[in-house]
């Protein structure tokens, strides 16, 4: 009965969540399967670029595992969920959190987040200094002795900052090194991890972007279009998508919501009356939990994931 009742809760919750969204809010503005337009929403930016900056990712419970390794979990608790899912990676995973937690109420999950700033699951080294660097390293060990402490964790999320700076060695290009480091990582996972669900990081806005936003909401005009920034310059390659592709056989899968971001030239720091990014580069919490239906879409058509329906 408490089970029913929680989730139950957790259902209500959701459909009050939504009956107090606009028509069209956020990522449902870009659909492809379902065109949506709502008028009301042409000079609407939520949150303003100075609320973004100081509102956090959804919250979560956290526990301090080890000196580098911290766990944050949210979804369902875990005598209630049908399975027990990792998000792993540096802030580009953790910004995802507000999206993923929609899907994990749909799919009845818990989800464990092991994340730590600059530090991909990777066998690459962050050119971020030291200690960030060794530290990267003790946190890569110890993700993957975590996960074979829990084997009841058979997938993985992964998402990282695809621009972060990383150590070449000499006689190497970047792009290539990036791509083996997280072969070589996502390779010595424990067997009891099947599936490895790459999210390919997020376009990034200029650091003039924000204070274009500003001016367009003065001077009431739709900051969408009149903001806007060429894909070639602020869509990065990301080099887990190339990976994921070379470990198919794996489990690794790979989940790319581009459309919800941009268009086949520009992309857009406001959609749907959201403002897509808190800063530079992170996503905010609301922008992010209006791509969880289309997270979650995503998530069903690329990979054989319990559905807890």
């Amino acid at each position: 009965m408490a089970g029913a009742a929680l989730v139950a809760a957790l259902l209500a919750a959701s459909a009050a969540e939504a009956a107090a969204t606009p028509k069209c809010f956020g990522a449902a503005a870009r659909d492809p399967q379902r065109q949506c337009e709502n008028p009301r929403l042409r000079l609407v930016v939520r949150p303003t670029p100075d609320e973004a900056a100081i509102t956090p990712n959804l919250a979560c419970t956290r526990a301090q595992l080890t000196e580098v390794l911290d766990e944050c979990a949210y979804g369902l608790p875990a005598e209630q969920a049908r399975e027990t899912v990792a998000m792993i990676g540096d802030s580009h995973a953790s910004h995802w959190r507000a999206a993923l937690a929609v899907v994990a109420r749909r799919k009845r999950w818990r989800v464990l987040e092991i994340g730590r700033p600059h530090c991909p699951l990777s066998t690459a080294t962050p050119d971020s200094g030291e200690p960030v660097s060794s530290d990267c390293k003790v946190w890569n060990e110890q993700v993957v002795s975590w996960l074979a402490d829990h084997p009841e964790v058979r997938t993985v999320f992964v998402s990282a900052n695809a621009q972060a700076p990383i150590v070449v060695p000499a006689g190497h290009t970047e792009y290539p090194t990036r791509v083996k480091g997280y072969v070589e990582a996502w390779r010595g996972l424990p067997a009891s991890v099947q599936r490895i669900v790459v999210i390919r990081d997020n376009p990034t806005d200029r650091t003039r972007t924000h204070d274009c936003v500003r001016r367009a909401l003065a001077k009431r005009r739709p900051a969408g279009p009149a903001c806007a920034t060429l894909r070639r310059v602020v869509l990065p390659r990301d080099a887990g998508v190339t990976a994921a592709r070379r470990l198919r056989a794996r489990g690794a899968r790979v989940v790319d919501l581009t459309r919800y971001f941009c268009g086949r030239r520009h992309c857009l720091p406001v959609v749907g009356g959201a403002l897509v990014h808190k800063d530079v580069d992170h996503l905010t919490q609301l922008f992010a939990g209006t791509l969880g239906p289309f997270l979650l879409r995503r998530i069903d058509a690329v990979a054989d994931l319990p559905t807890g329906r």
